[in-house]
């Protein structure tokens, strides 16, 4: 490659930085600011969700070769919800339960109830329901042997009440209801 085309690239990224106008010094070195100005200039584009009117009600999936892991959300008309998950690992191990969420711009507080203690913070984009690495002991109750939820995530395939209401569980018929 010529010298010539070795700074082509570098142009390029260049000359569409520049296209941005007046954004572009905040782009280049703003820190902090310029990430929140592009993350609120990606919500007004409708790129990403906004955080304060997340849509949370409704029916949750990922799939994987082990089977498929849901959750389900049903609105009380607040910011508070009635859930229900699944983790399947494989057909004879996996982790499933019902409680209550309260979501508060992208934390999601879980509680599970019914089998012991188990609460803990989630975080919720808009697109994807993300369970922190490291759950607390009580949340075990919930979990056959060798299964556990920590670290799970659930993607918004169907959003609304209906939808969660017919989200099928194992041991738990309707996770939702």
């Amino acid at each position: 490659i010529g010298t010539g085309m070795r700074f082509l690239p570098p142009l390029i990224a260049l000359g569409l930085l520049a296209a941005c106008g007046s954004e572009a010094p905040a782009i280049l070195g703003g820190g902090e600011e310029a990430g929140t100005a592009l993350d609120q200039a990606a919500i007004d584009a409708g790129i990403l969700p906004d955080p304060d009117n997340l849509e949370f009600a409704g029916r949750f999936e990922t799939r994987s070769d082990l089977g498929v892991d849901k959750f389900c959300a049903v609105s009380n008309g607040t910011k508070q919800y009635s859930i229900g998950m699944i983790a399947v690992f494989v057909p004879e191990s996996k982790c499933e339960g019902r409680g209550t969420a309260e979501i508060t711009g992208a934390k999601v507080r879980i509680t599970l109830s019914g089998k012991g203690a188990c609460q803990f913070d989630a975080r919720y984009d808009g697109v994807e329901l993300r369970f922190p690495g490291s759950i607390e002991s009580g949340c075990t109750s919930y979990c056959s042997d060798r299964a556990s939820m920590s670290g799970t995530h659930y993607f918004m395939v169907q959003p609304g009440d209906d939808q969660a209401r017919r989200t099928l569980g194992r041991d738990i018929e309707r996770l939702c209801d």
